[in-house]
């Protein structure tokens, strides 16, 4: 008998809260500052996590080549100089 009354009340006030929100037609409210510095922060942090992420996706490459370069170099000149010792 209890179970049922509850389930009732929990309907009537559903639809209590249904009516007052269908029924209000302006909502006369002023948020403020306090939701639009957080999302400043979190936009400038996106910005400069995709910054470095692009800049890490173009740097890492680049240095991989260079270092391939440096070492064919090295290799050449250490070729050539165990050349003019063995002459």
């Amino acid at each position: 008998m209890r179970k049922i009354k509850l389930n009732l009340l929990i309907k009537i006030l559903f639809i209590q809260i249904f009516i007052t929100l269908a029924t209000y037609t302006k909502a006369y409210a002023y948020i403020g500052l306090g939701p639009l510095l957080p999302m400043l922060g979190t936009i400038i942090a996106y910005v400069f996590i995709g910054i470095i992420s692009i800049f890490g996706i173009i740097v890492y490459p680049l240095r991989l080549i260079i270092k391939k370069i440096k070492n064919k170099k090295d290799k050449k000149e250490n070729i050539n100089n165990e050349k003019l010792k063995d002459d």
